[in-house]
């Protein structure tokens, strides 16, 4: 266990410019944009309303006309506003480990400290399996607790914003928001994402330890040239199935699983729309992920994810250096 938990940090130190830095800088520019929106409405508005923010009255009064049980649906917009930041830090998030999961077995070939890595009393296997749970967990993690801190810190922005513009916090924001609620089920998506992003995984890992040279191009190229192989010449419907199926189940999900929330699209088709309709905070939906989790396509995936990081252990043992 000691041992696994040093392949963990070292995946960290080596690779904390992504899985750290990537984040937090985007989370910086976030909250930058943000209080730059801020200033430039408060500029814009300095000549009237007392200089108090207005939507053709002052915010003050405005919310002074809202019904007590239309506030009561801010939370669902203020967690719709917060799920977005979150959403953010996703995609980037998928952009580092993409490119880490490419690396991930390929550079210690390429630049022979593999040789070192082999010389210690450390298996193939746990250093396989060091990475899969870098980018199925810990990775997620980290990229969660910064989501929190964004978030608190657009909270704070925006009681900052009401306070300057005469408007009670508790009113407009603490009262209608549930901040601690939100961060659970953010917290609990990680593990469906993880399941979910297993083909995934396997197949980047997978090429990271097979390819001599250019992972990157072995990764993208080979699923689409595969792809177009099977649309000309139509091999598909001899199964009577269409080319999309392909396109869908095989090379979407090999290249495109780690996007957080992809899964979405595999819930019952009622759920589906109720998210079209409430946006990115219905990921959280308990009853969506309930309906994600019974899908035969996630744990078919899931099989073929582990499968093909069986090959890469193996293909690990077999290869020492890249070209």
């Amino acid at each position: 266990m000691n041992r696994f938990g040093l392949l963990l940090k070292r995946e960290y130190w080596e690779h904390r410019g992504g899985l750290f830095w990537a984040p937090l800088w985007a989370s910086g520019v976030l909250l930058t944009l943000l209080v730059a929106m801020m200033g430039l409405a408060m500029y814009h508005t300095s000549g009237n309303a007392n200089g108090k923010f207005h939507f053709g009255m002052p915010l003050k009064l405005l919310l002074s006309k809202i019904p007590a049980d239309e506030m009561s649906k801010a939370g669902m917009v203020l967690d719709t506003f917060l799920s977005g930041f979150w959403l953010i830090l996703q995609i980037v998030l998928f952009f580092v480990l993409f490119f880490y999961l490419i690396g991930a077995l390929y550079d210690d070939r390429r630049d022979r400290s593999i040789l070192f890595w082999k010389s210690l009393p450390i298996s193939d296997s746990q250093t396989v399996l060091s990475k899969v749970l870098m980018a199925a967990v810990v990775a997620p993690l980290l990229a969660w607790a910064i989501a929190v801190v964004l978030q608190v810190g657009v909270l704070l922005l925006l009681t900052a914003f009401a306070a300057m513009n005469g408007v009670s916090a508790t009113t407009m924001l603490w009262g209608p928001a549930e901040p601690l609620a939100l961060w659970t089920k953010m917290l609990l998506v990680v593990p469906v994402n993880a399941i979910w992003a297993l083909p995934a995984i396997g197949w980047l890992l997978l090429v990271s330890s097979f390819a001599k040279s250019k992972p990157f191009l072995w990764a993208v190229a080979l699923p689409i040239a595969v792809g177009v192989v099977i649309a000309i010449f139509e091999l598909l419907e001899t199964i009577g199935a269409p080319d999309s199926w392909y396109w869908q189940h095989i090379a979407g999900r090999i290249l495109f699983s780690l996007v957080p929330g992809s899964w979405i699209w595999t819930a019952d088709e009622q759920l589906i729309a109720r998210f079209d309709k409430n946006g990115p905070v219905e990921i959280l939906d308990g009853e969506l992920i309930g309906s994600v989790l019974m899908s035969p396509s996630m744990w078919i995936g899931a099989v073929a994810g582990v499968a093909m990081i069986a090959g890469s252990v193996w293909f690990r043992r077999q290869r020492e250096l890249a070209d």
